[in-house]
């Protein structure tokens, strides 16, 4: 059974990976708020842990926690979409969206560099969106969460050459429009068909193929 990490998975995508993948591996779950009436605690082989992407404290908490646990999977699913566009584009709240969607993913994995070295798949998913494509953007307005998207893509395209070395294949995949708090009811997607769909990707992905950015059928995405 393989070790996989699930960032924010106390919901949506975030627990519907962990449903289809604690049925034959070991799964650390994580959330900001670990409440015993989570659906999490009614999966087997699920660890849940406290992690709040805002918080530094926890952050490092977190990875000491887990120090000596190898880590095959990693899957960076935690993230903030702020529906509305906010007059005068505050900067507290893109700053909070900036980090929690951008540097503190970046952040956490570089933290758990040894659990990845340890573990067998070494494999690093960033849960990121085509929103994060500049050569994409038609229809402007979203800078909170476009320029996030962008900045992870960025930085996960650096991290992948820096570790490839270290045979540390990393991908930044899109769930696709997905129904979801932040997708709406209308988008086409299911959350199982996401997910499913996303599993089947990062099952075939390969160090060859590593900083690539695709969607979750598998098909590259433009930058």
């Amino acid at each position: 059974m393989k070790n996989i990490v699930v960032t924010g998975a106390n919901k949506g995508l975030g627990l519907e990976f962990t449903r289809q993948l604690s049925k034959d591996n070991h799964v650390i779950a994580t959330a900001r708020n670990i409440s015993s009436e989570h659906e999490l605690h009614s999966l087997p082989n699920v660890k849940i842990k406290k992690l709040d992407l805002l918080s530094d404290a926890t952050i490092d908490q977190f990875v000491e926690d887990i120090s000596d646990t190898p880590i095959d999977i990693l899957i960076n699913n935690a993230g903030i979409f702020h529906e509305k566009q906010f007059e005068g584009l505050d900067p507290n709240i893109w700053l909070d969206e900036m980090k929690i969607n951008a540097l503190s993913p970046i952040s956490l994995t570089h933290k758990l560099m040894k659990n990845l070295q340890a573990g067998s798949s070494k494999k690093v998913i960033f849960l990121s969106s085509q929103m994060g494509s500049i050569d994409d953007n038609y229809s402007g307005g979203y800078y909170f969460y476009r320029s996030s998207k962008a900045a992870l893509n960025a930085s996960a395209m650096s991290l992948s050459i820096d570790w490839k070395d270290q045979n540390i294949a990393v991908l930044m995949i899109h769930p696709g429009w997905v129904r979801t708090e932040m997708g709406t009811s209308k988008a086409k997607l299911s959350i199982e068909e996401s997910v499913t769909g996303m599993l089947n990707v990062i099952e075939n992905f390969t160090i060859e193929q590593t900083g690539a950015f695709l969607n979750y059928a598998g098909q590259k995405l433009e930058w």
